[in-house]
């Protein structure tokens, strides 16, 4: 009875995940993108033309589309975005548009996400709507909605299908989720090491503030040096027109590198070198 049972078990475990492999009209979809320090991720389902007439006759004009098919299509980041002068908060969000005769959609953010069309859909529950314009865009034959022009600070949602391509440009705060990060790193205590070098990196890299980068550098060295952090100090020192003292400190990290085994990092010293030396 016992071997029945289980017998019965898998072959229900078997069938369920048979069937959650089937293929569907309109497969679903994922795409995940860090812009800046902010982790952004869409999930929609995506249906093709099919020799269809999208715009204007299988999406008439003037009514609301869920943007892709089966479940509504989310948009969920992990930090503020701002699209224009509206503010979306961090959290989880469902995406509609209504496609215009005029050449423009107008995309509402919506925070019911448990939607699968619109026959439930809410004004009252939009955080906001804007309008965006379509482009004239080469043929897309599968729904696609991701991201482009991905930078430090900001990127835009591009929806392009048929022959049309929507873009919804955003920004994000970085230098304030940036700060927060370390700041949270440095309280939570572990790999400080690390925790330190990057904060200094970060501040050296992308704020050019040179005496916090020297700040964080110098705790990072407390703890352990190594050819990063010895070799981040010499730049540091070098930008703050401190040569002599950057290349006396580059050639200590050389020797760190070398004998690490690190041969890309000892080549990327020994060029810079090179470079201060000239």
């Amino acid at each position: 009875m016992k071997k029945t049972i289980l017998s019965l078990t898998l072959a229900l475990v078997t069938l369920c995940a048979s069937a959650q492999l089937l293929p569907k009209p309109s497969p679903s979809g994922t795409v995940t993108q860090v812009v800046g320090a902010t982790e952004i991720s869409l999930d929609y389902s995506r249906p093709g033309v099919k020799g269809r007439k999208i715009f204007g006759e299988l999406l008439p004009f003037g009514e609301l589309w869920r943007l892709g098919a089966n479940s509504a299509t989310t948009l969920t980041t992990a930090n503020d975005l701002k699209f224009g002068n509206n503010v979306l908060k961090a959290g989880s969000y469902a995406l509609f548009a209504t496609p215009k005769a005029d050449g423009t959609w107008e995309i509402a953010f919506n925070t019911d996400t448990k939607q699968s069309g619109t026959a439930d859909y809410s004004a009252a529950k939009d955080v906001f709507r804007l309008t965006a314009k379509v482009e004239e865009n080469s043929f897309t034959e599968t729904l696609f909605i991701g991201f482009d022009k991905v930078g430090e600070s900001g990127a835009s949602v591009v929806i392009l299908w048929e022959n049309a391509r929507v873009e919804l440009p955003f920004t994000v705060n970085t230098k304030e989720v940036a700060l927060k990060n370390i700041d949270e790193a440095i309280k939570k205590g572990e790999n400080l090491g690390d925790v330190y070098y990057n904060a200094a990196n970060y501040h050296f890299s992308s704020l050019q503030d040179n005496k916090q980068a020297l700040k964080y550098v110098e705790k990072s060295l407390k703890l352990k040096e190594n050819f990063r952090n010895v070799f981040l100090k010499a730049r540091i020192l070098e930008k703050s027109g401190k040569k002599k003292e950057a290349i006396s400190l580059a050639k200590d990290a050389l020797k760190l590198a070398e004998a690490a085994g690190s041969k890309g990092y000892a080549g990327f010293i020994s060029s810079t070198l090179e470079a201060w030396s000239k």
